[in-house]
């Protein structure tokens, strides 16, 4: 089984390059930790690098290149890619945005990877169980985590389903969608806000990309929005799979550092940009601003913007099914001055270890000095009644 991460360096004029990949990902500070808590003993982390990799300093390299992590650089695999899908990358904002990238990563991991089962995640996860432990629980399986965040893929047939649907894309996006998008509108949600997740969505629903249900028994839980809890779905509902954690919930870190709900490991911590955002504003009322404190603490931000209603629902096609706390209307000024904190800090070059905003402080607070606990608590998890 391989472990396999794609991430990308955005080609950068002003040499920001660096500062990007430790704005978007904890690459570095998952490289540590599973250095530190010895999770890849029988298993290697491959990461893998596309875009302006020289961009990153040398330090930051080596970091993710020392075992038991593996740096792939390859770009000769995206190029090939990139000159196939030139109308999809278009639509898409190009290579090396978001979206484009979302598209074409799963690609890269099949050419690399060809023929091998693999499990692969996104670039902002902790992992918390042993690596060669949650391959040997994945075996078999293929499905995703109700979220692209995580995917583990026995079957290559997988793969060349989502080629296929990316070519029928490219060829004419329109045609494509005719007759799709229907459930997507019923939701409430607009394909452009996140057209990996959605296409995703869409092929799960069809049965065009294969959904394994977790068997019974399977040890850990996978939770793809952390701010979700105790929500356990995030863009399909997995026939056979549980809905939420029970609650309330039962947050425990154990003396050998693995954090548990209701005494079952959590496979990994998805540090998507509200769950960061919740860790990274407490960590700032906690530490530098105690008179802001609002007491709950919900994601103040929602990828750089409000996090109100307008902006959430596009997103979760189960919005009214509960997950995403909203803010309080009243929360308003407050999120204002946090945003604008954020952008400052990333604007003038503050040191990631002493940006509260940035994953390298965050987890050094959460998981070195603290633990989450300090957040799924009940007086300061956003929604009332979750934690015991």
């Amino acid at each position: 089984m391989r472990h396999v991460t794609v991430n990308f360096v955005r080609f950068d004029a002003a040499g920001r390059g660096e500062a990007g990949l430790r704005r978007a990902t904890c690459l570095v500070e998952n490289a540590a930790h599973l250095r530190r808590r010895g999770l890849a003993r029988d298993a290697t982390l491959e990461i893998v690098l596309l875009g302006d990799v020289d961009a990153l300093a040398p330090a930051t390299l080596e970091a993710l290149a020392a075992a038991p992590c593996r740096v792939h650089r390859a770009q000769p695999v995206y190029d090939r890619l990139i000159a196939r899908f030139p109308r999809l990358l278009g639509r898409a904002g190009g290579p090396y945005a978001t979206f484009g990238f979302g598209f074409l990563r799963w690609l890269v991991i099949a050419e690399l990877f060809a023929g091998e089962p693999v499990l692969c995640y996104d670039g902002d996860i902790i992992h918390n169980v042993p690596l060669g432990d949650l391959g040997r629980a994945c075996a078999g399986l293929t499905t995703t985590a109700t979220s692209t965040c995580f995917a583990a893929i026995s079957d290559p047939a997988w793969f060349a389903a989502w080629e296929a649907a990316l070519t029928a894309l490219d060829a004419d996006a329109d045609g494509f969608m005719r007759g799709r998008g229907a459930p997507l509108a019923a939701a409430g949600c607009d394909i452009r806000r996140s057209p990996e997740e959605m296409l995703a969505k869409l092929l799960i629903e069809d049965g065009t990309l294969r959904q394994d249900p977790l068997p019974a028994d399977f040890p850990y839980w996978i939770v793809p929005q952390p701010h979700f809890l105790p929500r356990l779905y995030a863009f399909v509902r997995t026939r056979g799979a549980p809905a939420a954690v029970p609650a309330p919930m039962r947050y425990a870190r154990t003396t050998q550092g693995v954090d548990t709900l209701n005494g079952r490991p959590v496979a990994f911590w998805h540090l998507q940009k509200p769950f960061l955002n919740q860790l990274s504003c407490l960590l700032a009322f906690r530490e530098l601003r105690p008179d802001l404190h609002p007491g709950r603490v919900p994601p103040l931000s929602f990828y750089g913007r409000p996090a109100d209603a307008a902006r959430v629902r596009p997103l979760d096609p189960y919005h009214d099914e509960g997950g995403f706390p909203v803010p309080d209307a009243a929360l308003a000024p407050l999120a204002a001055r946090m945003i604008a904190g954020e952008e400052r800090n990333w604007r003038t070059g503050i040191a990631p270890i002493d940006n509260p905003f940035a994953a390298a402080a965050v987890y050094a607070y959460y998981f070195r000095r603290h633990d989450l606990g300090l957040l799924f608590d009940a007086a300061t998890w956003p929604v009332p009644g979750m934690w015991a």
